[in-house]
């Protein structure tokens, strides 16, 4: 998304700097002036259609995610209820093995 915005800015760039330079008789008259613009336009539909697509994807993503934020803070809280158990006493001190078993069982037990 972030290399078609700036093709589309270069192509802005492109045609404003051609029609600056250019006289009134050479818009008029000049091939390449035409020919850019008429690039620029095919271009810049095109790109525009990719981001309205990749604009879908984003919020697909965006919502796949958000479903999934529930677990994250329950996994967090876990993981940080076992760890701080150390601090209670030192014999409830667990292995990272043991902490990613009770997050994976946590994970298959809830809906």
């Amino acid at each position: 998304m972030a290399a078609d915005a700036k093709k589309i800015k270069e192509l802005e760039n492109n045609v404003l700097k051609l029609l600056s330079e250019a006289t009134l008789e050479e818009i008029l008259d000049e091939d390449t002036l035409i020919d850019t613009l008429e690039s620029s336009a095919t271009t810049s539909a095109e790109i525009n259609e990719r981001m309205a697509q990749a604009e879908i994807v984003s919020i697909e993503i965006n919502d796949t995610r958000n479903m999934y934020t529930s677990v994250a803070v329950r996994g967090s809280i876990l993981y940080f209820v076992i760890a701080d158990l150390g601090g209670v006493d030192p014999m409830y001190q667990n292995s990272l093995g043991y902490i990613k078993s009770l997050f994976n069982k946590a994970i298959a037990m809830s809906a």
